[in-house]
């Protein structure tokens, strides 16, 4: 064994090869608090080697779509006396709610792409994809809503 691996601590570039993070991932979460600052020895960042874990439940929150303000939160739940049930808890159905409308909004999305893929217009203005000429369109999403076209055809009748 090598005189590092001696030591009970990780150096950063250690931790962050065993978490699968950059370096610089690391840096930043100690920046917004996600990580607590780790020791130094002769100026070099050494990490406990529960960081790994902790490195590990913060890419599963993102994978699950929480941001790391959130992350933040569950983490603080986790190192306080009331655990993270409620904050997971009240959090995960915040992201339910989140995740149902962007289904919804991908449901709409497809029917658009689908109809677009066999679009044969040649012009916005003949197509019933896009607004009418003179017609605002107020919301972007709107835009999207999924256009019924006779007979497959999206040509705007003239």
């Amino acid at each position: 064994m090598g005189f590092v691996e001696d030591w009970p601590e990780l150096t950063i570039g250690q931790a962050a090869q065993k978490a699968g993070v950059a370096t610089s991932s690391i840096r930043y979460y100690e920046s917004i608090g996600l990580l607590p600052e780790p020791d130094r020895l002769h100026g070099q960042r050494r990490y406990r080697r529960d960081v790994v874990g902790k490195l590990a439940f913060i890419g599963v929150a993102q994978s699950a779509g929480f941001k790391l303000t959130e992350i933040k939160d569950l983490i603080q739940g986790i190192d306080g006396e009331n655990g993270m049930a409620g904050p997971m808890r009240s959090l995960s159905s915040q992201k339910l709610d989140e995740v149902e409308a962007l289904l919804e909004r991908t449901k709409v999305m497809k029917g658009w792409l689908e109809v677009a893929k066999e679009c044969g217009c040649e012009t916005p203005e003949q197509c019933a994809l896009f607004p009418a000429p003179g017609e605002e369109q107020a919301d972007a999403d709107l835009a999207l809503a999924l256009v019924h076209v006779q007979g497959g055809n999206c040509r705007r009748e003239p």
